[in-house]
């Protein structure tokens, strides 16, 4: 490596506490039979949709409501850590975790019902939603150039979400109304990972699938990884989530529709 790319990296190493010299990822050292990462990721989601909450599926129990112009919630910092593993550098097998909890505050323009309860225009509204989001996913490298593969997944979803309300209701004044909802959705997706020099890659991710009358769910993120260190790398992700569920496939049960759109960076531990 020339002086000049040396001098150029040096006070970024430098302010990292790390060696200055670069290194490929990981995944181009040969005769590994498996290979596993830790991470852990800081950053910022939003979030726009609505939901439909009524009590025990009776009509006129609940309306839907928007979590903007209703609740006045938008963003929120986010947390997730992940596990990566792979066998043969073929098998291929992710695990991740992510929790979100936007609020929000918002004085009513309109009448809404939530969970049977009734809260009147003029009425000062404190929100919460508490969201965990988990997947599984087992994928198989079919194409591997070594510096560019590609790889089908096979995987599930799990999503859990407490929405609460805060206000002054009609029935019983001022009250703390909470509601728990989560939905179980078998996916399909896609990876492709492109190298370059110096410890640098590029990822792109997609997930999906419809549940015929239930909802559908995607996940679509766009990642770059920079390995400064044999055993650490520091990473940067966009991600798009959207979910759609409507429980027991009744119109009158519970529901909920959400896109969230966020970024994120962290540190990736390889092992």
């Amino acid at each position: 490596m020339s002086l000049t790319v040396r001098w150029l990296l040096a006070p970024i190493a430098a302010l990292c506490f790390l060696v200055p010299a670069p290194v490929w990822p990981q995944e181009a050292s040969p005769n590994r039979v498996f290979r596993s990462s830790f991470g852990m990721d800081w950053g910022t989601q939003w979030i726009w949709g609505d939901t439909l909450i009524p009590a025990g599926g009776r009509p006129g129990s609940g309306n839907r409501i928007d979590l903007w112009t209703d609740l006045g919630m938008d963003q929120s910092e986010d947390m997730s850590v992940y596990f990566n593993a792979s066998l043969y550098d073929a098998h291929m097998l992710n695990l991740s975790f992510l929790y979100f909890s936007p609020s929000g505050s918002r004085t009513l323009n309109r009448t809404i019902i939530f969970q049977n309860r009734t809260y009147r225009p003029e009425t000062r509204i404190d929100s919460k939603v508490d969201m965990n989001w988990s997947r599984l996913l087992y994928g198989y490298r079919i194409v591997d150039f070594g510096y560019m593969w590609m790889a089908p997944k096979l995987g599930a979803h799990y999503v859990r979400n407490t929405i609460t309300l805060n206000g002054d209701t009609q029935e019983e004044g001022i009250i703390s109304n909470t509601r728990s909802l989560d939905g179980l959705y078998p996916v399909l997706g896609f990876e492709t990972r492109y190298r370059l020099p110096y410890g640098l890659d590029f990822s792109w991710e997609f997930e999906g699938d419809y549940l015929f009358g239930r909802g559908y769910i995607t996940m679509t993120q766009l990642g770059a990884r920079w390995q400064i260190h044999p055993e650490m790398a520091l990473t940067l992700n966009s991600t798009h989530r959207a979910i759609q569920y409507r429980e027991n496939n009744q119109p009158l049960n519970n529901e909920w529709t959400y896109s969230l759109l966020g970024w994120s960076a962290g540190v990736l531990f390889l092992f």
